[in-house]
């Protein structure tokens, strides 16, 4: 029996669970029944470390303009804030407002040239959601209904500003490709892109970490911007950790409009129609 909690040790056998759980969810008799165990698997980690506030589920995300995402594997949200529209409690056709989504992930066994793909213009689908915003200089950050108003250099804007997007993750168990390949193929698709659709993260939990490198400054970038190279690395902290500590950045840092995620989802207006019958009171 150990005398001390150690929570690093704690989180590195989360990570040894997961790929694990990766294996037994193979065991699955249909690729959708082997895709649904695996992210269960991943969803039920996530929601054990983050906090009360936060929800961790799947389903598509929509915006006030009428657009709709992609289903994404991981969604996670403002759950004492964000609505949740679910039809018949499935969560595959569950939808949440843009505006109170903090991150969402794909989650893959192999990773190959389809799934890289596929994961893309999923994660792109979910970065063209337009949050609603009423003023560029104000903002909320994430789990609070407190608005910030900032000076004109702060203003809000999810195509020029990292911490103003939705963070957008692909978590493997292993890259399907040679390494050389696989960041070629990489390399294409992050050009092919406009920076604030792409996703800011890939996690193999076999090979490791690829992320962008600002390679003369040796930064390590959270999206494209500044960036000049995409990079493969293993964390000697682990790399799922490192993921855990992004999301949690973003939980904590990442900044979301002004407008609550509620008002415009649920109603068209406040203002009442002068068509009415009334009686004295």
């Amino acid at each position: 029996m150990e005398k001390v909690f150690d929570s690093i040790d704690f989180i590195k056998d989360i990570s040894v669970e997961l790929i694990d759980g990766f294996r037994k969810a193979g065991k699955a008799t249909t690729p959708v029944l082997v895709g649904s165990a695996r992210e269960t698997k991943v969803r039920s980690k996530l929601e054990l470390i983050f906090p009360q506030s936060i929800g961790v589920a799947t389903g598509c995300i929509i915006d006030s303009t009428g657009h709709t995402s992609k289903q994404s594997d991981i969604v996670i949200y403002e759950k004492d804030i964000c609505p949740v529209f679910s039809i018949n409690n499935t969560p595959e056709t569950t939808y949440y407002p843009c505006e109170g989504i903090i991150s969402v992930g794909e989650i893959k066994s192999t990773l190959n040239t389809h799934e890289l793909i596929d994961s893309f213009a999923k994660i792109k689908s979910v970065k063209e959601s337009k949050r609603l915003v009423n003023n560029k200089t104000c903002w909320r950050n994430y789990c609070s209904r407190q608005t910030i108003q900032g000076a004109s250099s702060q203003y809000y804007s999810q195509s020029e500003k990292t911490e103003d997007q939705i963070y957008g993750f692909i978590l493997c168990e292993k890259i399907g490709l040679k390494l050389d390949t696989f960041l070629k193929k990489c390399s294409e698709l992050i050009k092919k892109e406009n920076v604030h659709l792409l996703p800011n993260l890939i996690i193999s939990l076999h090979d490791g970490l690829f992320i962008y490198l600002d390679a003369k400054n040796n930064n390590i970038m959270d999206d494209k911007h500044d960036a000049d190279n995409f990079y493969n690395v293993k964390n000697p902290d682990g790399d799922f950790q490192f993921l855990l500590n992004k999301i949690n950045f973003y939980i904590n840092r990442g900044r979301t409009t002004d407008v609550l995620p509620f008002e415009k989802y649920v109603i068209k207006g406040t203002t009442l129609p002068g068509n009415g019958t009334s009686v004295s009171i």
